[in-house]
């Protein structure tokens, strides 16, 4: 038996280093699985929403390779695509300059509202800055401004825009202007289906396609240094996101063209008139890379 209390352990501070070590240890282990769920958490096995699910009011996604369609909702109905017209523009200049070569000197009436550069009348822009801003930071009046240099005027280049749909089989589209804007009642739809005719053309193209992944770009103009930063908010969140342009109007709501790439997979996707196309997005292609395995 004891009859004196135990002699006590003396009490040691931990060295600062040893704090400090232990403290930054711990930061990287809490913001490591943090970081991981932000990028990859539906992959490699994502919880399955079925594809019925979506919101929007129509989808087509895709096999790249094959053309074998996964899924369809209403994929000829005639709606609204907002910026993603901005695909056909980028289009049909690319190929009319063969490249993006040239400048541009810019006049008032290339002027457009809301998303621009903003560009300067009288300021002369490399067609290259004018393509960046036209498919990352979806710039207006970066559309109206190639439209004219192609053309010589908007009305000219819608002509080419049209023309161009009707030659791609693109039978439920018809254009208004080059950049998407609110036009007069039946002027401007199209559809899923000839949405992703017209995105498959554009993203052959290596140059576009490379635009159309890249998640920011800086440029020089008239009004100051600007860093343009991507509308897809897929890019660099979900796993295998590739090239895509974004739609958004109040008329029009969200509208897309997408690809995504897992393995030996490259999926494709339109949707057109979605309360949230982020959501809708991740359910199809999560379900679409489900069915064509490893």
């Amino acid at each position: 038996m004891l009859n004196t209390a135990p002699r006590p352990l003396l009490k040691r501070l931990p060295h600062p280093l040893t704090l400090a070590l232990t403290f930054w240890l711990g930061l990287l282990c809490w913001m490591a699985p943090v970081s991981a769920q932000y990028q990859f958490r539906d992959y490699p096995h994502p919880k399955l929403t079925p594809p019925d699910e979506i919101k929007s009011r129509s989808a087509l996604l895709i096999r790249a390779d094959t053309g074998e369609v996964l899924y369809a909702r209403n994929p000829d109905e005639r709606l609204l695509p907002a910026s993603t017209t901005k695909l056909m523009t980028a289009l049909i200049v690319y190929e009319k300059l063969g490249g993006m070569k040239g400048s541009v000197t810019i006049t008032e009436n290339d002027r457009a509202e809301p998303s621009n550069v903003p560009l300067v009348p009288g300021e002369t822009v490399s067609v290259d800055k004018l393509f960046h801003a036209l498919l990352i930071e979806s710039a207006n009046d970066s559309a109206r401004a190639l439209a004219r240099y192609v053309a010589g005027s908007d009305e000219a280049f819608v002509k080419m825009m049209n023309d161009r749909a009707l030659a791609m089989g693109c039978f439920n589209t018809h254009f208004n202007n080059p950049n998407g804007l609110p036009a007069p009642n039946g002027t401007h739809y199209s559809s899923c289906a000839d949405m992703m005719k017209i995105f498959q053309a554009v993203i052959a193209y290596p140059d576009l396609r490379k635009i159309c992944s890249t998640k920011e770009y800086t440029v020089t103009t008239a009004s100051g240094t600007h860093t343009f930063h991507n509308h897809n908010k897929l890019l660099g969140y979900y796993f295998g996101m590739g090239p895509a342009k974004t739609g958004w109007t109040v008329a029009a709501r969200h509208t897309y063209a997408a690809s995504a790439t897992r393995g030996n997979h490259e999926l494709l996707l339109t949707l057109l008139d979605s309360p949230n196309k982020w959501v809708d997005a991740q359910i199809l292609f999560n379900w679409g890379f489900a069915q064509t395995g490893p």
